[in-house]
């Protein structure tokens, strides 16, 4: 969202700036404000204008600069504080801006950009009930300013209140027609109308594309460098390279990727970083920062890279690559997980889908030719905080929670802004047919009276007693484990659930989805239809309810699907990232043929690329032996830790802390690791010669052991204690001759 510029009185300079400024000459508004500075001294308009110009130029570090220097000369003045506090949004520095803000809004209340800046804020700060009062505060000033309309309408559209949400954007539109942030969101809003159509987002798409190429283009210099040999060159261009539902999908490619074949770079527009940034860099083969770049040296920074293809991630949401690949930053561009429709742009050659989300016949939905995988549209790994907890006890599926509560337990999981007047007309009708059951909702902030508090109104008012709702915030420690207290997962509609939908399923909860007429509509059809469930996708509403009444009357049989599930997922296409890999490979280098020569011939997929380097499955395996025999516990977790983008659930992990948790004197914690091993590797013999003699020290009881050898493996105890425990070389499956080469690794 651009920031409202303020017009304080000035002498001639700075209203020269101010005229270059509204026709687009950025540059002058630097000379003439440093004019103005050099004739008249320090000045706050003067820092104003030129923080405006940076703004504007999209050097979003430059503006910081100025903010800074502003303030120490001018600490109260009004225009610097709201400019100001935009500017520190858009670097990422999110509670200095909220501290300028609040301070520029109390001194003056009846700042319109004030109010402006701390609503888009709060917006990103995810605060929707206090975004939508500081919108109003701005519209109440002058109900015509077109960023605040917009601001207003986001926030109604985070709760999920669509049916005021739209009227208010389409004013912002009609206010502000040339405005491409503003269409931008309107897009994004779309999608969770329940009125949208795909033919409607793809012109609403390719009007924004015309706003785009009326801006000043950036032609590529005749005879720059083109790569001619090598890997193909894959951009990933995104805003949210960070703990992001992209990365859920992200992670998995880049690991899976044949680095002989394809190289990954990495291309991030967000200032911000965190520990899953971290492991898209590790996995990546160049990670370059572009945020508080103008637009320019954005686009000779990717075109300097040389990059074969570009594929956005963002669409037409938040700090979009749009702008940026409009220019035309490789020969193939691309568009893929970000956005759940057409980015409307001529110069996006691609888009990433399947047969269930874009079924034949769905073609003139886009502007993009249609690349369909053979069964779902991208691969998903549960992206769990530590991923080495992932194996422990309280991430496993547990059985159905009626069982215990003697009562059906419908759940979402998603955005309050899916939350819409159709989908609570639809979860009506369930509780409705369901007597006695209840419904979990989780979302951000439901701890707040001002968040829970207008959704069980929306609530009461479509006939569900809020006495039937239990209200839980998201909370980071509590990632995946609200599912334990849900039997059924009730999709959204129209926007229908994705990350949300692959986390249920993996954690053992059927989804119940309707499947509509736009990508957007049915992405969790997609993943159910991956898994074998298509059964619980469903036509209409009347299929929708019949099929949550029939779930819920059985609780045996719903819980012998839930225990099934996270097998049935794991070992699906929908958890294949080598195969959807493989896939994007080929693809690309059919895309990338026509315009240089590309070696087809594949290389090793035994292993893992992170930190600069492959490494194939045996040297990772003799490193953990070495690591292991030497006790240095802190770099093997790092180790396994590395390759989980990969492997997220290898029966090697398990095995290994066990191995920890036996050393350390946790005796229960060793065994059930060493369970957790041995179900994920059933017929590894050694995992049970370990867990045998482990028995025996601990002095716990073998009899059940001693039942399952017999049954599934025809073996019996005493056989195994014949064998004795097996060395870490055993276990790992390490021959003889590589005891030296282990030896070396922990040196």
């Amino acid at each position: 969202m651009k920031p409202i510029q303020i017009a304080p009185k000035s002498p001639r300079q700075i209203e020269k700036a101010r005229t270059a400024y509204q026709a687009g000459q950025y540059r002058v508004v630097l000379r003439e404000a440093e004019n103005a500075e050099r004739i008249l001294g320090k000045r706050a308009d003067a820092s104003y204008w030129q923080m405006a110009a940076w703004l504007a130029l999209q050097d979003t570090r430059k503006a910081g600069e100025i903010l800074h220097d502003g303030l120490q000369h001018f600490p109260d003045d009004i225009e610097l504080m709201s400019l100001g506090g935009f500017v520190l949004l858009r670097n990422g520095e999110h509670e200095e801006a909220r501290q300028l803000l609040q301070r520029c809004v109390g001194a003056d209340p009846g700042s319109l950009s004030a109010w402006v800046h701390y609503a888009a804020l709060l917006l990103e700060l995810r605060e929707p009930a206090a975004a939508r009062e500081a919108a109003s505060k701005a519209l109440a000033i002058n109900p015509n300013e077109a960023t605040a309309a917009c601001n207003y309408a986001l926030a109604l559209k985070e709760t999920g209140e669509m049916a005021e949400a739209m009227p208010a954007l389409r004013k912002a539109v009609k206010l502000a027609p040339g405005n491409i942030a503003i269409r931008a969101n309107l897009l994004f809003a779309m999608l969770f109308a329940e009125d949208t159509t795909a033919p409607e987002l793809l012109r609403e798409a390719k009007t924004y594309e015309t706003l785009l190429l009326a801006g000043p283009r950036l032609p590529r210099e005749a005879g720059a460098p083109r790569r001619t040999s090598g890997p193909i060159r894959l951009g990933l261009f995104s805003n949210d390279l960070m703990r992001h539902a992209c990365a859920y999908f992200i992670l998995p490619l880049m690991a899976h990727l044949d680095r002989s074949r394809v190289e990954v770079v990495a291309l991030s527009l967000n200032p911000l970083s965190d520990h899953v940034t971290d492991k898209i860099r590790l996995h990546a083969n160049e990670f370059i920062e572009l945020a508080g770049k103008t637009t320019a040296d954005v686009v000779e920074t990717i075109r300097n890279a040389q990059l074969d293809v570009v594929m956005d991630l963002g669409g037409h949401t938040g700090n979009s690559p749009l702008p940026y690949m409009v220019h035309g930053l490789a020969p193939v561009q691309m568009t893929w997980l970000g956005y759940p429709g057409s980015t409307g742009l001529k110069s996006i050659h691609y888009r990433i889908s399947d047969a269930t989300c874009d079924p034949e016949g769905f073609e003139p939905h886009y502007s993009e030719t249609l690349l369909r995988a053979p069964t779902v549209f991208c691969t998903y790994a549960p992206l769990v905080h530590s991923p080495l907890n992932a194996y422990g006890p309280k991430y496993r599926v547990q059985e159905t929670p009626a069982l215990r509560t003697g009562a059906i337990t419908f759940g979402s999981c998603n955005n309050l802004g899916k939350v819409t007047d159709q989908t609570v007309a639809l979860w009506h009708a369930v509780l409705a047919r369901c007597p006695g059951s209840r419904l979990l909702i989780e979302a951000r902030d439901l701890d707040n009276e001002a968040v829970s508090g207008p959704l069980l109104a929306r609530l009461a008012r479509a006939g569900i007693d809020p006495v039937r709702v239990a209200c839980i915030p998201r909370l980071a420690t509590n990632q995946y484990l609200t599912y334990h207290d849900i039997d059924i997962m009730l999709d959204t509609v129209p926007l229908t659930g994705g990350t949300t939908t692959c986390d249920a399923l993996w954690m053992g909860v059927p989804v119940i989805t309707l499947a509509g007429a736009a990508f957007h509509s049915r992405m969790s059809a997609s993943f159910l239809h991956a898994l074998g469930l298509d059964g619980l996708i469903c036509r209409d509403a009347q299929e929708y309810v019949e099929m949550a009444a029939q779930l819920a009357a059985d609780a045996g049989q719903l819980n012998a699907l839930r225990l099934s599930l996270r097998q049935r997922f794991e070992q699906g296409p929908l958890a294949d990232g080598a195969a959807f890999a493989r896939w994007m490979e080929d693809q690309l280098a059919k895309a990338v043929g026509p315009h240089r020569p590309v070696d087809s011939m594949p290389g090793s997929h035994d292993g893992v690329y992170f930190s600069g380097t492959w490494h194939t499955m045996a040297e990772i395996v003799i490193a953990v032996a070495g690591l292991l025999e030497a006790r240095r516990h802190i770099e093997l977790r790092a180790l396994l830790e590395n390759f989980s983008a990969k492997w997220p659930r290898h029966w090697m992990v398990p095995y290994v802390l066990a191995e920890i948790e036996h050393r350390n004197g946790q005796h229960e914690a060793a065994v059930d690791y060493l369970m957790e091993s041995i179900g994920l590797r059933t017929y590894h013999l050694p995992l049970f010669r370990l867990l045998n003699a482990r028995l025996d020290e601990y002095q716990y009881d073998k009899s059940m052991l001693g039942e399952f050898l017999q049954q599934q493996l025809g073996v019996t105890l005493a056989f195994l204690e014949q064998q004795g425990a097996p060395t870490v070389l055993e276990v790992l499956g390490i021959e003889v001759g590589q005891e030296a080469e282990a030896e070396r690794e922990h040196a």
